[in-house]
């Protein structure tokens, strides 16, 4: 059997295309981890979709592996969640961000990170981005 996509559109065409998870994770100076992809010279809270049929914690590791490095345990608190429009999927995006206290400190750019580091939240007042600007607002 095969869809004609012409014919078939979702009933719910405002539907969100992607949950993600991401980590707000402090440092003992209240810093928080950060970390850049590919080219972008924007930071950004760790983390990424949360795959079908992966659990919370399953997703969080993951994404703390791919982007930070990091694969000891840790600790996840709810914390906030934004919706915004993601211009690139011309669709929208919930964000579920989490309080992560992971069991030690040992990171390194993972293989979807280009840089991390810790950063003082206002030390992004002045940023451009949207996520900087998250992160500036609300952590």
């Amino acid at each position: 059997m095969s869809i004609d996509s012409q014919h078939h559109q979702s009933q719910y065409p405002t539907t969100f295309y992607r949950v993600s998870l991401k980590a707000v994770i402090r440092n003992d100076n209240d810093e928080v981890l950060v970390n850049q992809e590919g080219t972008s010279d924007s930071w950004n809270l760790p983390g990424g979709g949360w795959d079908h049929g992966e659990t919370e914690y399953e997703a969080l590791a993951r994404e703390l592996k791919e982007e930070v490095g990091y694969e000891g345990n840790f600790t996840a608190q709810p914390y906030k969640t934004a919706v915004f429009w993601l211009e690139s999927k011309q669709a929208w995006l919930l964000w579920i961000v989490y309080n992560v206290r992971p069991e030690n400190l040992n990171f390194s750019a993972g293989e979807h990170s280009s840089k991390i580091t810790f950063i003082n939240p206002k030390s992004l007042k002045d940023a451009t981005s949207f996520e900087e600007q998250w992160i500036y607002a609300n952590v």
